[in-house]
C-alpha cells in the first residue's frame, strides 16, 4: 500500500481594500504576489459602510483603507477609523491618505490603525509597506513568502510583544521625528502636532524615567 503524504500548502491572505477610486486592487494584486508566498484573495469596495457590514460575517487577515471612502461611516476622522478598527478584529489595518501630517498619523493610530500612508504610494512601495508592517505587528499570514514542514510552534506572548510596540513607543516616535523635523524647535513641534510645549516636556521627562528604569 503506498505511503500516504500530505502537502502543506499556504492559505491565500484575505484582503479586504475599501478606495472610492476602485483601483487599489489594479494596483496591489501584482505587487502582493511577488511579496506573498501564495496570491492574496483581494476584495474590493468602494465604502466604509458596505466594508462594515462584509466585517460582521467573514473575516479578512488585513484592510487597506483610502480615508475618503470612510467618508460614509462617520463625519470625524477618529471615528471612521475606531470603527473600522473594532470591525477588524485585530486584522492589520493600514489607513491612506492624502495628508501625510503627523498630527493625523499619531490620530489614525490612537484610534486603531497599525499604520497611515500617503494614498500616492505606487503599488510596488505599497506592498512593501504592508508586508513590512505585517512582519512588524505578527501578522504571519500576511508576511509569510514559505512554509516549513513541520509547522513550527506558535510565538509565545513574550515574543509576539517583542513585534508590537506599545502605544507610548509610537506616540513617542512620532513626537520625536517631529521635534527631528523642527531641528530640535519643540513649541514649532508642538504647533505642528497640535499640542502645547508642556505637554511634550513632560512626556519626555516621563519617557526618560521609563527607559531609566528599564536600563
Amino acid at each position: 500500500m503506498p505511503d500516504a503524504r500530505v502537502t502543506e500548502v499556504a492559505q491565500p491572505a484575505r484582503l479586504l481594500l475599501i478606495g472610492g477610486s476602485g483601483d487599489l486592487s489594479d494596483r496591489l494584486s501584482l505587487p502582493l504576489a511577488d511579496e506573498l508566498a501564495t496570491p492574496p484573495v483581494l476584495v474590493e469596495l468602494g465604502a466604509g459602510r458596505p466594508a462594515l457590514e462584509l466585517l460582521k460575517s467573514s473575516p479578512f487577515d488585513g484592510l487597506v483603507a483610502d480615508l475618503d471612502a470612510l467618508s460614509d461611516v462617520a463625519d470625524a476622522v477618529h471615528e471612521r477609523i475606531a470603527r473600522l478598527a473594532r470591525a477588524a478584529a485585530g486584522a492589520l489595518l493600514v489607513v491612506l491618505t492624502g495628508e501625510g501630517s503627523i498630527s493625523l498619523s499619531l490620530a489614525a493610530m490612537q484610534a486603531g490603525a497599525h499604520d497611515c500612508v500617503d494614498r500616492s504610494l505606487d503599488g510596488p512601495a505599497l506592498a512593501t509597506r504592508i508586508a513590512e508592517l505585517a512582519r512588524r505587528h505578527g501578522k504571519s499570514r500576511i508576511c509569510l513568502r514559505e512554509v516549513s514542514a513541520p509547522a513550527e510552534a506558535a510565538p509565545s506572548i513574550p515574543v509576539m510583544r517583542d513585534l508590537v510596540l506599545p502605544m507610548w513607543r509610537q506616540e513617542q516616535r512620532i513626537i520625536e521625528n517631529a521635534i527631528q523635523s523642527f531641528a530640535g524647535n519643540i513649541a514649532a513641534a508642538a504647533a505642528a502636532l497640535e499640542l502645547s510645549p508642556s505637554t511634550i516636556y513632560r512626556k519626555r521627562q516621563a519617557w526618560a524615567e521609563q527607559n531609566g528604569e528599564q536600563a
